[in-house]
């Protein structure tokens, strides 16, 4: 089966009547709707996202709450590690 998966965004320090944006879509397939569920949380946890919410809806889709990815850590510097750094 094919399911349509929808991500709506919200930030990890949102207030509570802050509501999620829309932040995508794609497609994943699975012969059962947990083969699905696992899928989408690996697909969005590759990228790097923190899934909040996961919930099946009445059409077969799937729509997520997630936290956006985290932005990647600065490069170590080779002077950082020439003070002491780790």
């Amino acid at each position: 089966m094919q399911f349509s998966v929808r991500i709506l965004e919200i930030a990890r320090d949102a207030k509570p009547d802050v509501r999620p944006t829309p932040a995508g879509e794609f497609t994943v397939s699975g012969e059962t709707v947990e083969i699905a569920r696992r899928t989408v949380l690996e697909k969005l946890a590759a990228d790097g996202r923190t899934v909040r919410c996961l919930s099946f809806t009445t059409d077969g889709g799937v729509a997520v709450v997630a936290y956006p990815p985290a932005p990647a850590p600065p490069p170590h510097s080779p002077a950082a590690r020439r003070r002491g750094g780790r």
